[in-house]
Protein backbone atom coordinates (compact mmCIF):
# COMPACT_ATOMS: atom_id res chain seq x y z
CA UNK A 1 0.00 0.00 0.00
CA UNK A 2 1.54 3.39 -1.01
CA UNK A 3 1.60 6.51 1.38
CA UNK A 4 -0.82 8.44 -0.77
CA UNK A 5 -3.47 5.19 -0.48
CA UNK A 6 -2.99 4.77 3.11
CA UNK A 7 -3.14 8.65 4.32
CA UNK A 8 -6.53 8.83 2.05
CA UNK A 9 -8.10 5.84 3.78
CA UNK A 10 -6.66 7.67 7.18
CA UNK A 11 -8.36 10.69 6.44
CA UNK A 12 -11.21 10.30 3.69
CA UNK A 13 -13.27 8.40 6.19
CA UNK A 14 -13.16 10.78 9.05
CA UNK A 15 -13.69 13.69 7.01
CA UNK A 16 -16.67 11.88 5.87
CA UNK A 17 -18.03 10.94 9.17
CA UNK A 18 -17.44 14.98 10.14
CA UNK A 19 -19.41 16.06 7.59
CA UNK A 20 -22.15 12.93 8.64
CA UNK A 21 -22.05 14.41 12.56
CA UNK A 22 -22.06 18.23 10.73
CA UNK A 23 -25.13 17.69 9.09
CA UNK A 24 -27.01 16.16 11.77
CA UNK A 25 -25.75 18.70 13.55
CA UNK A 26 -27.76 21.06 11.68
CA UNK A 27 -30.95 18.85 12.32
CA UNK A 28 -30.32 18.98 16.36
CA UNK A 29 -30.03 23.04 16.20
CA UNK A 30 -33.36 23.40 14.12
CA UNK A 31 -35.00 21.43 16.08
CA UNK A 32 -33.30 23.37 19.27
CA UNK A 33 -33.96 26.73 17.57
CA UNK A 34 -37.43 26.66 15.56
CA UNK A 35 -40.44 28.53 16.61
CA UNK A 36 -43.90 29.19 14.88
CA UNK A 37 -43.29 32.63 12.54
CA UNK A 38 -45.48 35.18 12.72
CA UNK A 39 -46.52 35.72 9.22
CA UNK A 40 -45.32 35.07 5.28
CA UNK A 41 -43.95 38.68 5.49
CA UNK A 42 -40.73 37.56 7.16
CA UNK A 43 -40.37 35.25 4.33
CA UNK A 44 -38.95 35.19 0.69
CA UNK A 45 -41.82 32.90 -0.96
CA UNK A 46 -41.89 31.13 -4.20
CA UNK A 47 -44.52 29.39 -5.59
CA UNK A 48 -46.18 27.51 -8.53
CA UNK A 49 -49.94 26.14 -9.30
CA UNK A 50 -52.27 24.69 -11.66
CA UNK A 51 -55.36 25.24 -13.96
CA UNK A 52 -58.19 27.48 -14.09
CA UNK A 53 -56.50 30.63 -12.47
CA UNK A 54 -56.54 34.72 -13.59
CA UNK A 55 -54.10 37.14 -12.92
CA UNK A 56 -57.25 39.31 -12.07
CA UNK A 57 -60.23 39.47 -9.65
CA UNK A 58 -62.58 40.18 -12.90
CA UNK A 59 -61.07 37.03 -14.56
CA UNK A 60 -60.10 38.55 -18.06
CA UNK A 61 -56.20 37.51 -17.85
CA UNK A 62 -55.76 34.10 -17.85
CA UNK A 63 -52.84 32.40 -15.64
CA UNK A 64 -51.50 28.66 -16.77
CA UNK A 65 -50.20 27.40 -13.28
CA UNK A 66 -47.01 26.10 -14.93
CA UNK A 67 -45.60 29.60 -16.20
CA UNK A 68 -46.23 31.42 -12.48
CA UNK A 69 -42.45 32.60 -13.01
CA UNK A 70 -42.85 34.32 -15.76
CA UNK A 71 -45.84 36.45 -14.22
CA UNK A 72 -43.87 37.19 -11.07
CA UNK A 73 -42.46 40.59 -9.85
CA UNK A 74 -38.92 39.74 -8.63
CA UNK A 75 -38.68 42.96 -6.94
CA UNK A 76 -41.55 42.41 -4.76
CA UNK A 77 -40.99 38.65 -4.73
CA UNK A 78 -45.15 38.41 -4.69
CA UNK A 79 -47.62 37.26 -6.92
CA UNK A 80 -51.63 37.40 -6.60
CA UNK A 81 -53.92 34.73 -8.96
CA UNK A 82 -57.62 34.72 -8.39
CA UNK A 83 -59.82 31.43 -9.10
CA UNK A 84 -63.76 31.98 -8.39
CA UNK A 85 -64.65 28.67 -5.94
CA UNK A 86 -67.72 26.68 -6.72
CA UNK A 87 -71.39 26.51 -5.09
CA UNK A 88 -70.77 24.02 -2.26
CA UNK A 89 -73.25 22.43 0.06
CA UNK A 90 -71.17 21.53 2.51
CA UNK A 91 -68.03 21.53 3.72
CA UNK A 92 -65.12 20.88 0.46
CA UNK A 93 -61.33 21.35 0.67
CA UNK A 94 -58.53 23.01 -1.97
CA UNK A 95 -55.65 20.57 -1.78
CA UNK A 96 -52.84 21.29 -4.03
CA UNK A 97 -48.72 20.97 -4.01
CA UNK A 98 -46.24 23.64 -3.65
CA UNK A 99 -42.43 23.39 -4.21
CA UNK A 100 -40.15 25.75 -3.04
CA UNK A 101 -42.88 28.47 -2.26
CA UNK A 102 -44.80 29.72 0.60
CA UNK A 103 -48.78 30.75 -0.33
CA UNK A 104 -51.67 32.28 1.33
CA UNK A 105 -55.47 32.06 0.69
CA UNK A 106 -57.61 35.09 1.05
CA UNK A 107 -60.88 35.71 0.65
CA UNK A 108 -62.21 39.41 0.84
CA UNK A 109 -58.46 40.73 2.27
CA UNK A 110 -59.13 37.91 4.93
CA UNK A 111 -56.18 35.35 5.12
CA UNK A 112 -57.91 32.37 4.90
CA UNK A 113 -54.90 29.88 5.02
CA UNK A 114 -51.35 30.42 4.80
CA UNK A 115 -48.27 28.12 5.04
CA UNK A 116 -47.69 27.14 8.28
CA UNK A 117 -43.57 28.53 9.51
CA UNK A 118 -41.35 27.32 11.55
CA UNK A 119 -38.16 29.74 12.22
CA UNK A 120 -34.57 28.74 12.89
CA UNK A 121 -31.32 30.03 11.60
CA UNK A 122 -29.80 26.83 10.21
CA UNK A 123 -33.17 26.41 8.07
CA UNK A 124 -33.44 26.26 4.18
CA UNK A 125 -35.17 29.59 3.05
CA UNK A 126 -38.05 27.24 1.27
CA UNK A 127 -40.40 24.75 2.80
CA UNK A 128 -39.74 22.52 0.11
CA UNK A 129 -42.50 19.77 -1.24
CA UNK A 130 -45.35 20.90 0.81
CA UNK A 131 -49.12 19.35 0.62
CA UNK A 132 -51.67 22.66 1.43
CA UNK A 133 -55.12 21.55 2.57
CA UNK A 134 -57.54 24.54 2.67
CA UNK A 135 -60.77 23.54 3.91
CA UNK A 136 -63.59 26.00 2.76
CA UNK A 137 -67.23 26.20 4.08
CA UNK A 138 -70.26 26.11 2.22
CA UNK A 139 -70.75 30.24 3.35
CA UNK A 140 -67.63 30.44 0.97
CA UNK A 141 -69.86 29.29 -2.32
CA UNK A 142 -68.80 31.72 -5.28
CA UNK A 143 -66.66 33.90 -3.32
CA UNK A 144 -63.22 34.62 -5.08
CA UNK A 145 -60.33 33.26 -3.51
CA UNK A 146 -57.21 34.77 -4.04
CA UNK A 147 -53.81 33.01 -3.98
CA UNK A 148 -50.84 34.85 -3.09
CA UNK A 149 -47.51 33.29 -4.09
CA UNK A 150 -44.24 34.25 -2.37
CA UNK A 151 -40.73 33.65 -4.14
CA UNK A 152 -37.57 32.06 -2.36
CA UNK A 153 -35.23 31.61 -4.65
CA UNK A 154 -35.89 32.78 -8.28
CA UNK A 155 -38.70 32.53 -10.67
CA UNK A 156 -37.11 29.23 -12.95
CA UNK A 157 -37.90 27.43 -9.18
CA UNK A 158 -41.61 28.31 -8.67
CA UNK A 159 -43.70 25.19 -8.38
CA UNK A 160 -47.64 24.87 -7.67
CA UNK A 161 -49.52 21.67 -9.04
CA UNK A 162 -51.98 19.63 -8.20
CA UNK A 163 -54.52 21.42 -7.02
CA UNK A 164 -57.54 19.32 -6.46
CA UNK A 165 -60.88 20.37 -4.97
CA UNK A 166 -63.52 17.86 -3.41
CA UNK A 167 -63.19 15.88 0.71
CA UNK A 168 -59.76 15.98 1.93
CA UNK A 169 -60.08 12.28 3.03
CA UNK A 170 -60.99 11.21 -0.51
CA UNK A 171 -58.17 13.05 -1.64
CA UNK A 172 -55.76 11.68 0.74
CA UNK A 173 -56.72 8.29 0.30
CA UNK A 174 -56.54 7.85 -3.24
CA UNK A 175 -53.03 10.06 -3.17
CA UNK A 176 -52.15 7.52 -0.70
CA UNK A 177 -52.97 4.32 -3.11
CA UNK A 178 -51.38 5.73 -5.90
CA UNK A 179 -47.69 5.85 -4.31
CA UNK A 180 -47.86 2.98 -2.62
CA UNK A 181 -45.92 0.64 -4.61
CA UNK A 182 -42.94 4.04 -4.56
CA UNK A 183 -43.63 3.70 -0.43
CA UNK A 184 -43.22 0.25 -0.43
CA UNK A 185 -40.23 0.16 -2.60
CA UNK A 186 -38.60 2.82 0.01
CA UNK A 187 -39.49 1.15 2.35
CA UNK A 188 -37.40 -1.68 1.25
CA UNK A 189 -34.54 -0.17 0.41
CA UNK A 190 -34.21 1.28 4.25
CA UNK A 191 -34.71 -2.56 5.49
CA UNK A 192 -32.32 -3.55 3.35
CA UNK A 193 -29.46 -0.99 4.19
CA UNK A 194 -30.73 -1.72 8.17
CA UNK A 195 -29.62 -5.23 7.50
CA UNK A 196 -26.92 -4.96 5.41
CA UNK A 197 -25.45 -2.65 8.58
CA UNK A 198 -26.46 -5.51 11.23
CA UNK A 199 -25.22 -8.25 9.00
CA UNK A 200 -21.21 -6.14 8.97
CA UNK A 201 -20.88 -6.04 12.65
CA UNK A 202 -21.77 -10.21 13.38
CA UNK A 203 -18.95 -11.31 14.18
CA UNK A 204 -18.76 -14.17 11.48
CA UNK A 205 -19.24 -11.43 8.83
CA UNK A 206 -16.14 -9.67 10.31
CA UNK A 207 -14.20 -12.61 11.03
CA UNK A 208 -14.81 -13.44 6.97
CA UNK A 209 -14.48 -9.86 5.36
CA UNK A 210 -11.67 -8.35 7.42
CA UNK A 211 -13.62 -4.62 5.76
CA UNK A 212 -16.41 -2.80 6.22
CA UNK A 213 -17.74 -2.78 2.71
CA UNK A 214 -21.30 -3.80 3.70
CA UNK A 215 -21.76 -0.71 6.54
CA UNK A 216 -20.72 1.60 3.60
CA UNK A 217 -23.82 -0.18 1.28
CA UNK A 218 -25.98 -0.50 3.89
CA UNK A 219 -25.57 3.39 4.30
CA UNK A 220 -26.24 4.40 1.18
CA UNK A 221 -29.44 2.16 0.39
CA UNK A 222 -30.57 3.44 4.16
CA UNK A 223 -29.84 7.33 2.61
CA UNK A 224 -31.35 6.26 -0.66
CA UNK A 225 -34.58 4.54 0.72
CA UNK A 226 -35.33 7.49 3.32
CA UNK A 227 -34.64 10.20 0.23
CA UNK A 228 -36.89 8.44 -1.60
CA UNK A 229 -39.92 7.87 0.66
CA UNK A 230 -39.71 11.98 0.99
CA UNK A 231 -40.14 12.13 -2.90
CA UNK A 232 -43.36 10.06 -2.53
CA UNK A 233 -44.77 13.19 -0.83
CA UNK A 234 -46.82 10.95 1.52
CA UNK A 235 -44.73 12.05 4.47
CA UNK A 236 -45.54 15.59 4.31
CA UNK A 237 -49.43 14.90 5.24
CA UNK A 238 -47.84 13.86 8.50
CA UNK A 239 -45.52 16.38 9.30
CA UNK A 240 -46.55 19.64 10.15
CA UNK A 241 -43.07 21.66 9.69
CA UNK A 242 -42.36 20.91 6.01
CA UNK A 243 -39.14 22.33 6.15
CA UNK A 244 -37.04 19.96 8.02
CA UNK A 245 -38.60 17.16 4.88
CA UNK A 246 -37.02 19.25 2.57
CA UNK A 247 -33.34 20.59 4.97
CA UNK A 248 -33.26 16.06 5.21
CA UNK A 249 -33.81 15.51 1.50
CA UNK A 250 -30.69 18.07 0.72
CA UNK A 251 -29.07 16.77 3.10
CA UNK A 252 -29.04 13.27 1.83
CA UNK A 253 -28.68 13.93 -1.27
CA UNK A 254 -25.09 15.84 -0.65
CA UNK A 255 -24.25 12.59 1.60
CA UNK A 256 -25.01 9.65 -0.52
CA UNK A 257 -22.49 9.23 -2.87
CA UNK A 258 -19.51 9.10 -0.60
CA UNK A 259 -20.46 5.45 1.29
CA UNK A 260 -20.91 4.10 -2.57
CA UNK A 261 -16.89 5.30 -3.24
CA UNK A 262 -15.90 3.92 0.43
CA UNK A 263 -17.86 0.93 -0.48
CA UNK A 264 -15.70 1.12 -3.80
CA UNK A 265 -12.68 1.14 -1.73
CA UNK A 266 -13.23 -1.88 0.08
CA UNK A 267 -14.57 -3.77 -2.65
CA UNK A 268 -11.40 -2.86 -5.41
CA UNK A 269 -9.50 -0.62 -3.49
CA UNK A 270 -10.45 2.51 -5.65
CA UNK A 271 -8.15 4.40 -3.85
CA UNK A 272 -5.02 2.63 -5.17
CA UNK A 273 -5.88 5.27 -8.06
CA UNK A 274 -4.73 9.02 -7.24
CA UNK A 275 -7.49 10.22 -9.19
CA UNK A 276 -9.97 8.90 -7.02
CA UNK A 277 -8.17 10.29 -3.74
CA UNK A 278 -8.28 13.73 -5.09
CA UNK A 279 -11.86 13.31 -5.67
CA UNK A 280 -12.87 11.78 -2.70
CA UNK A 281 -11.27 14.45 -1.09
CA UNK A 282 -13.22 17.00 -2.62
CA UNK A 283 -16.32 15.77 -2.04
CA UNK A 284 -16.06 15.47 1.82
CA UNK A 285 -14.42 18.86 1.52
CA UNK A 286 -17.80 19.67 -0.66
CA UNK A 287 -19.82 17.92 2.09
CA UNK A 288 -17.96 19.72 4.55
CA UNK A 289 -18.39 23.09 3.13
CA UNK A 290 -21.95 22.81 2.44
CA UNK A 291 -22.34 22.06 5.85
CA UNK A 292 -20.46 25.19 7.36
CA UNK A 293 -22.47 26.93 4.81
CA UNK A 294 -25.44 26.06 6.33
CA UNK A 295 -24.49 25.84 10.09
CA UNK A 296 -23.21 29.85 9.55
CA UNK A 297 -26.34 30.78 7.19
CA UNK A 298 -24.20 32.22 4.95
CA UNK A 299 -26.25 30.00 2.09
CA UNK A 300 -28.27 26.68 2.20
CA UNK A 301 -28.13 23.34 0.85
CA UNK A 302 -30.27 23.99 -1.85
CA UNK A 303 -28.27 26.20 -3.39
CA UNK A 304 -25.26 23.90 -3.22
CA UNK A 305 -27.09 20.61 -4.55
CA UNK A 306 -25.41 20.86 -8.66
CA UNK A 307 -22.32 19.68 -6.64
CA UNK A 308 -24.30 16.46 -5.59
CA UNK A 309 -25.41 15.98 -8.59
CA UNK A 310 -22.20 16.28 -10.44
CA UNK A 311 -20.71 13.65 -7.58
CA UNK A 312 -22.77 11.12 -7.95
CA UNK A 313 -22.48 11.22 -11.87
CA UNK A 314 -18.97 10.96 -11.58
CA UNK A 315 -19.51 7.84 -8.62
CA UNK A 316 -21.88 5.55 -11.08
CA UNK A 317 -19.30 6.50 -13.69
CA UNK A 318 -16.74 5.28 -11.82
CA UNK A 319 -18.43 2.01 -10.81
CA UNK A 320 -19.30 1.28 -14.07
CA UNK A 321 -15.77 1.48 -15.40
CA UNK A 322 -14.34 -0.76 -12.65
CA UNK A 323 -16.56 -3.70 -12.56
CA UNK A 324 -16.16 -3.50 -16.58
CA UNK A 325 -12.65 -3.66 -16.08
CA UNK A 326 -12.66 -6.32 -13.43
CA UNK A 327 -15.53 -9.13 -15.35
CA UNK A 328 -13.00 -8.21 -18.79
CA UNK A 329 -10.21 -9.55 -16.66
CA UNK A 330 -12.25 -12.43 -15.77
CA UNK A 331 -13.47 -13.39 -18.86
CA UNK A 332 -9.81 -13.39 -20.09
CA UNK A 333 -8.87 -15.82 -17.38
CA UNK A 334 -11.80 -17.89 -17.38
CA UNK A 335 -12.43 -17.26 -13.87
CA UNK A 336 -15.86 -16.90 -11.94
CA UNK A 337 -17.58 -13.52 -13.22
CA UNK A 338 -20.78 -13.67 -11.20
CA UNK A 339 -19.97 -11.53 -8.52
CA UNK A 340 -19.31 -9.10 -11.54
CA UNK A 341 -21.87 -10.11 -13.94
CA UNK A 342 -24.62 -9.61 -10.50
CA UNK A 343 -22.97 -5.79 -10.19
CA UNK A 344 -23.08 -5.21 -13.74
CA UNK A 345 -26.82 -5.90 -13.71
CA UNK A 346 -27.45 -3.74 -11.07
CA UNK A 347 -25.82 -1.05 -12.84
CA UNK A 348 -27.61 -1.37 -15.87
CA UNK A 349 -30.50 -0.94 -13.95
CA UNK A 350 -29.81 2.15 -12.03
CA UNK A 351 -28.85 3.78 -15.36
CA UNK A 352 -31.44 2.68 -17.39
CA UNK A 353 -34.08 3.97 -15.20
CA UNK A 354 -32.27 7.35 -14.38
CA UNK A 355 -31.94 7.80 -18.23
CA UNK A 356 -35.47 7.37 -18.11
CA UNK A 357 -35.75 9.77 -15.04
CA UNK A 358 -34.21 12.43 -17.19
CA UNK A 359 -36.03 11.71 -20.42
CA UNK A 360 -38.80 11.92 -17.87
CA UNK A 361 -38.13 15.06 -16.40
CA UNK A 362 -37.29 17.01 -19.18
CA UNK A 363 -40.47 17.01 -20.47
CA UNK A 364 -42.17 18.49 -17.56
CA UNK A 365 -41.82 19.02 -14.01
CA UNK A 366 -43.04 16.09 -11.82
CA UNK A 367 -43.96 15.73 -8.03
CA UNK A 368 -42.18 12.27 -7.49
CA UNK A 369 -38.74 12.71 -8.48
CA UNK A 370 -37.80 9.33 -8.14
CA UNK A 371 -40.69 7.37 -9.53
CA UNK A 372 -38.51 5.63 -12.13
CA UNK A 373 -35.37 5.79 -10.60
CA UNK A 374 -36.42 4.12 -7.01
CA UNK A 375 -37.11 0.93 -8.77
CA UNK A 376 -33.73 1.30 -10.38
CA UNK A 377 -31.93 1.75 -7.40
CA UNK A 378 -33.72 -1.26 -5.68
CA UNK A 379 -32.38 -3.91 -8.48
CA UNK A 380 -28.73 -2.04 -8.01
CA UNK A 381 -28.26 -2.78 -4.20
CA UNK A 382 -30.00 -6.08 -3.95
CA UNK A 383 -27.40 -7.24 -6.86
CA UNK A 384 -24.60 -5.59 -4.94
CA UNK A 385 -25.83 -7.14 -1.32
CA UNK A 386 -26.35 -10.40 -3.12
CA UNK A 387 -22.83 -10.23 -5.25
CA UNK A 388 -20.74 -8.73 -1.69
CA UNK A 389 -22.71 -11.76 0.34
CA UNK A 390 -21.36 -14.58 -2.58
CA UNK A 391 -17.77 -13.22 -2.09
CA UNK A 392 -18.59 -12.98 1.82
CA UNK A 393 -19.88 -16.38 1.90
CA UNK A 394 -16.40 -17.61 -0.38
CA UNK A 395 -14.38 -15.80 2.15
CA UNK A 396 -15.91 -17.20 5.16
CA UNK A 397 -15.99 -20.58 3.81
CA UNK A 398 -11.98 -20.14 2.97
CA UNK A 399 -12.17 -18.93 6.73
CA UNK A 400 -14.28 -21.80 8.27
CA UNK A 401 -11.33 -24.27 6.19
CA UNK A 402 -8.44 -22.26 8.01
CA UNK A 403 -10.00 -22.68 11.16
CA UNK A 404 -11.00 -26.46 10.66
CA UNK A 405 -6.68 -26.45 9.65
CA UNK A 406 -5.78 -24.89 12.95
CA UNK A 407 -8.09 -26.25 15.33
CA UNK A 408 -6.38 -29.91 13.89
CA UNK A 409 -3.04 -28.30 14.67
CA UNK A 410 -3.55 -27.59 18.35
CA UNK A 411 -6.11 -30.04 18.91
CA UNK A 412 -5.52 -33.94 20.17
CA UNK A 413 -7.27 -35.90 17.85
CA UNK A 414 -8.39 -38.76 20.88
CA UNK A 415 -9.43 -36.91 23.39
CA UNK A 416 -10.18 -33.25 22.01
CA UNK A 417 -8.02 -31.43 24.01
CA UNK A 418 -5.45 -29.50 23.54
CA UNK A 419 -1.88 -31.00 22.22
CA UNK A 420 1.58 -30.27 23.38
CA UNK A 421 1.94 -27.88 20.13
CA UNK A 422 -1.02 -26.00 22.20
CA UNK A 423 0.30 -26.31 25.42
CA UNK A 424 4.10 -24.88 24.64
CA UNK A 425 2.54 -22.07 22.80
CA UNK A 426 0.41 -21.42 25.58
CA UNK A 427 3.62 -21.62 28.10
CA UNK A 428 5.30 -19.27 25.64
CA UNK A 429 2.40 -16.90 25.74
CA UNK A 430 2.26 -16.62 29.41
CA UNK A 431 6.06 -16.35 30.05
CA UNK A 432 6.62 -13.17 27.50
CA UNK A 433 3.83 -11.17 29.16
CA UNK A 434 1.74 -11.41 26.37
CA UNK A 435 -1.20 -12.73 28.06
CA UNK A 436 -0.52 -10.12 31.11
CA UNK A 437 -1.54 -12.54 33.80
CA UNK A 438 0.00 -12.05 37.17
CA UNK A 439 -0.25 -16.27 38.46
CA UNK A 440 -0.24 -18.95 36.99
CA UNK A 441 -1.54 -22.54 38.58
CA UNK A 442 0.08 -26.10 36.79
CA UNK A 443 -1.42 -29.30 37.50
CA UNK A 444 0.58 -32.67 36.08
CA UNK A 445 -1.38 -35.33 35.43
CA UNK A 446 -0.62 -38.97 34.96
CA UNK A 447 -2.72 -41.89 33.54
CA UNK A 448 -1.72 -45.23 35.15
CA UNK A 449 -1.05 -48.49 33.99
CA UNK A 450 -1.87 -47.25 30.33
CA UNK A 451 0.82 -49.79 29.06
CA UNK A 452 -1.13 -52.66 31.33
CA UNK A 453 -4.29 -52.16 29.57
CA UNK A 454 -2.41 -52.19 26.31
CA UNK A 455 -0.95 -55.21 26.73
CA UNK A 456 -3.56 -57.08 27.84
CA UNK A 457 -6.99 -55.74 26.88
CA UNK A 458 -5.88 -54.36 23.18
CA UNK A 459 -5.11 -50.67 22.41
CA UNK A 460 -8.76 -50.29 21.79
CA UNK A 461 -9.47 -50.47 25.66
CA UNK A 462 -6.42 -48.27 26.12
CA UNK A 463 -7.86 -45.61 24.24
CA UNK A 464 -10.95 -46.08 25.79
CA UNK A 465 -9.11 -45.23 29.46
CA UNK A 466 -7.53 -42.29 28.47
CA UNK A 467 -10.90 -41.19 27.20
CA UNK A 468 -12.34 -41.57 30.50
CA UNK A 469 -9.17 -40.30 32.17
CA UNK A 470 -9.83 -36.71 29.69
CA UNK A 471 -12.90 -36.40 30.45
CA UNK A 472 -12.56 -36.63 34.63
CA UNK A 473 -9.56 -33.90 34.04
CA UNK A 474 -11.68 -31.64 32.10
CA UNK A 475 -14.87 -31.62 34.26
CA UNK A 476 -12.51 -30.87 37.05
CA UNK A 477 -9.19 -29.07 37.07
CA UNK A 478 -10.23 -27.66 32.67
CA UNK A 479 -13.31 -25.52 34.71
CA UNK A 480 -11.03 -23.31 35.90
CA UNK A 481 -7.66 -23.66 33.27
CA UNK A 482 -7.14 -24.99 29.96
CA UNK A 483 -6.28 -28.44 29.59
CA UNK A 484 -3.90 -29.93 27.29
CA UNK A 485 -2.46 -33.92 26.94
CA UNK A 486 1.21 -33.43 26.67
CA UNK A 487 1.95 -37.15 26.36
CA UNK A 488 0.73 -40.83 25.73
CA UNK A 489 -0.74 -40.90 29.23
CA UNK A 490 0.56 -37.15 30.56
CA UNK A 491 -1.91 -34.01 31.01
CA UNK A 492 -1.74 -30.82 32.13
CA UNK A 493 -3.99 -28.02 33.29
CA UNK A 494 -3.01 -24.45 32.97
CA UNK A 495 -5.23 -22.42 35.56
CA UNK A 496 -5.12 -18.50 35.57
CA UNK A 497 -6.85 -15.77 37.77
CA UNK A 498 -7.40 -15.46 41.41
CA UNK A 499 -7.19 -18.26 44.73
CA UNK A 500 -5.38 -20.88 42.65
CA UNK A 501 -5.28 -22.68 45.69
CA UNK A 502 -8.77 -22.64 46.55
CA UNK A 503 -9.49 -23.72 42.78
CA UNK A 504 -7.22 -26.23 42.72
CA UNK A 505 -8.36 -28.04 46.13
CA UNK A 506 -12.01 -27.83 45.04
CA UNK A 507 -10.97 -29.15 41.49
CA UNK A 508 -8.94 -32.11 42.94
CA UNK A 509 -12.48 -32.76 45.97
CA UNK A 510 -14.78 -33.05 42.36
CA UNK A 511 -11.39 -35.08 40.40
CA UNK A 512 -11.65 -38.07 43.23
CA UNK A 513 -15.40 -38.40 43.13
CA UNK A 514 -15.27 -38.36 39.28
CA UNK A 515 -12.77 -41.13 40.03
CA UNK A 516 -14.70 -43.14 42.47
CA UNK A 517 -17.91 -42.93 40.00
CA UNK A 518 -16.31 -44.09 37.52
CA UNK A 519 -14.32 -47.04 38.96
CA UNK A 520 -17.93 -48.29 39.94
CA UNK A 521 -19.45 -48.39 36.48
CA UNK A 522 -20.50 -52.27 35.95
CA UNK A 523 -18.47 -53.90 33.31
CA UNK A 524 -15.24 -51.94 33.54
CA UNK A 525 -12.33 -54.08 32.78
CA UNK A 526 -9.50 -52.16 34.06
CA UNK A 527 -9.55 -49.71 37.22
CA UNK A 528 -8.94 -45.03 36.39
CA UNK A 529 -6.06 -44.23 38.06
CA UNK A 530 -4.68 -40.81 37.48
CA UNK A 531 -1.65 -39.08 39.58
CA UNK A 532 -1.53 -35.75 39.66
CA UNK A 533 0.89 -32.86 41.07
CA UNK A 534 0.49 -29.00 41.58
CA UNK A 535 2.23 -25.76 41.91
CA UNK A 536 1.76 -22.00 41.71
CA UNK A 537 3.76 -19.59 40.30
CA UNK A 538 3.71 -16.05 41.57
CA UNK A 539 6.22 -14.23 39.59
CA UNK A 540 5.31 -14.36 35.22
CA UNK A 541 8.52 -15.10 33.78
CA UNK A 542 10.13 -17.66 32.00
CA UNK A 543 12.66 -19.01 34.48
CA UNK A 544 10.15 -19.00 37.42
CA UNK A 545 7.61 -20.61 35.10
CA UNK A 546 10.03 -23.61 34.16
CA UNK A 547 10.53 -24.38 38.19
CA UNK A 548 6.60 -24.35 38.85
CA UNK A 549 6.54 -26.75 35.89
CA UNK A 550 9.27 -29.09 37.48
CA UNK A 551 8.18 -28.57 40.75
CA UNK A 552 4.45 -30.25 39.10
CA UNK A 553 6.01 -32.59 37.45
CA UNK A 554 7.90 -33.62 40.85
CA UNK A 555 4.65 -33.69 43.07
CA UNK A 556 3.13 -35.51 40.24
CA UNK A 557 6.25 -38.67 40.16
CA UNK A 558 5.43 -38.82 44.20
CA UNK A 559 1.78 -38.76 43.74
CA UNK A 560 2.28 -41.79 40.88
CA UNK A 561 5.00 -43.41 43.39
CA UNK A 562 2.11 -43.24 46.09
CA UNK A 563 -0.71 -44.57 44.02
CA UNK A 564 1.25 -47.52 42.94
CA UNK A 565 2.67 -48.95 46.43
CA UNK A 566 -1.00 -49.16 47.49
CA UNK A 567 -2.38 -52.51 47.55
CA UNK A 568 -5.09 -52.79 45.25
Amino acid sequence: MNRGEELARKLIVPMYVLGLLGMFAIVVAVHITRKPGEGMENAMDYTDFSDGWTLDREGTVRAELGKLGTYMDEETGVLSIYHRLPSMEGDESLVFRTKDVYTKLLIDGEVFYATNVYESGFYNRSPGNLWNIAKFHDNCSGAIVEMQVYMVYDTSAITVDHTIWGDKTDIIMAFFRDKFFGITVSLLMVIIGLVLIAIDVMPAYSHARKNHGMVWLGLYSTLIGIWSVTETNVMQFFIQDMRILQLVGNMIMILDSMPLLLYLDCEYGIFKNWFMRVFCYCDTVYILVATALQLTGISDLHIVLPGAMITMMVSCCVLLVWVAVELTVRIRRHQSVLHYALQLTGLGALWISALGEALRSAQADHMDRAEYIRVGMLVFIICLAISSQLETYRLFENGLKYDIISSLAYSDGLTGLGNRTAYLEQIEAHASGETGITQLGIVFLDVNNLKKVNDSQGHEKGDELIVAASKIIADSFGKSGQSYRIGGDEFCVLMTGGSLQEKYEAGFARFQQLIDDANRVKGRTYEIQIANGFSICDMISREKIDEAVAAADSAMYANKSFLKSRVV
